[in-house]
């Protein structure tokens, strides 16, 4: 499994936020991106029917399925945004509104991610 894992991953980039909280009263967030930070992973398309089953109430323009390491588990729950190489788009997931479902897949975890649809 790790050979497979080392030919077919590519690198991404993990944006994690600070919060800092503007105005008690409201509970008002301001948000500042850190330096994001690179790991490794497998990274698939999906096709809008499957990621209105898998993801029901998010409406998207494009979404992908990733698999990475058990380790960078953490990582993917405090993302605020992941960047994929070859990819300009910015992708959301879990910390944005909590919908993205992980699973763990042996020493892997699998988890989509998404771009929001403008309205």
């Amino acid at each position: 499994m790790d050979k497979v894992f080392d030919e077919l991953a590519v690198p991404i980039k993990i944006y994690i936020a600070h919060e800092t909280e503007t105005d008690p009263f409201e509970h008002t967030v301001e948000e500042t991106l850190i330096n994001p930070i690179p790991i490794r992973a497998i990274v698939t398309e999906i096709s809008s029917a499957k990621a209105q089953w898998t993801m029901p109430g998010i409406v998207t323009e494009k979404s992908k399925q990733i698999y990475c390491k058990k380790i960078h588990r953490h990582l993917l729950e405090m993302s605020q945004k992941i960047t994929v190489r070859g990819d300009s788009s910015e992708y959301y997931g879990y910390r944005v509104n909590g919908r993205m479902s992980i699973i763990e897949v042996g020493d892997l975890v699998r988890c989509y991610i998404y771009v929001k649809k403008e309205s």
